[in-house]
Order: C-alpha cells, then sequence, then structure tokens
C-alpha cells in the first residue's frame, strides 16, 4: 500500500475551483487517506473525487460541499463588503497555527504552539 503524501491547504480565500479542489486534496491528503478509499467512503466514483480535486467545474455544487465537509475542509461564505477583512483574519489564523494548513512555523518553537481551542478559552 503506497503511503498518502500531505499537501498543504491552499489559501483559505477560495476564488475559484482549483483553489476548492487543492483545499478538497490537502484534507484527504493530511487525514492519510488514498484517493481510492476516500472516494469508497464518501460513495463516489474516483473520477469524480478526481475531478473535484482537479479543480474541474463538473461536481454538483452539492456534492462538492458535501465532500468537503466529509473530509475536513470547511467552507463558509462573508458579504463582500467585509471579505478583506475577514480573509485577513484567515491569514493571521494560518500564521499563528501553521499545523493544521500543513505548514510548520520555523519562527516559533514548537513548544510555544497552542493548539487554538485552549487559545480561546483562556
Amino acid at each position: 500500500m503506497r503511503k498518502v503524501k500531505a499537501e498543504p491547504f491552499p489559501d483559505p480565500l477560495i476564488r475559484d475551483a482549483g483553489a476548492f479542489g487543492q483545499a478538497v486534496r490537502a484534507a484527504r491528503t493530511g487525514a492519510g487517506i488514498s484517493l481510492e478509499a476516500a472516494a469508497q467512503g464518501l460513495s463516489i466514483s474516483k473520477a469524480t473525487l478526481s475531478d473535484l480535486e482537479g479543480g474541474k467545474g463538473t461536481v454538483a455544487l452539492g456534492t462538492a460541499l458535501r465532500v468537503a465537509r466529509d473530509l475536513g475542509a470547511v467552507v463558509f461564505a462573508t458579504p463582500l463588503a467585509v471579505h478583506f477583512e475577514a480573509a485577513t483574519v484567515l491569514q493571521g489564523l494560518r500564521k499563528a497555527h501553521p499545523e493544521p494548513w500543513g505548514g510548520i512555523d520555523s519562527e516559533r518553537p514548537a513548544s510555544s504552539r497552542q493548539p487554538l481551542e485552549r487559545e480561546r478559552s483562556t
């Protein structure tokens, strides 16, 4: 059995089907799940999952959102009037907590990193 190589999440501001597909792939590979196993577990064809991860705009929206959610990638919408502020907040979270995004923040020692939930409760 081949080992699944984790891919990092893309920029959190999803602008097109390609970026959405990258997020889905990052969620799947981050969980260590192969394309075949994910498709089977999600009850979709391998071709459908491959198309979604490849950024083809042919997968039904409901299917795409369900797959993303079930693999652990959350999608949300904001009013256009506040999209820049929302993107700035997400970028700050990505920098402060790089591990869930598939990156390591080399500027902060591992001992100083705390889960987001712990920081919220203080």
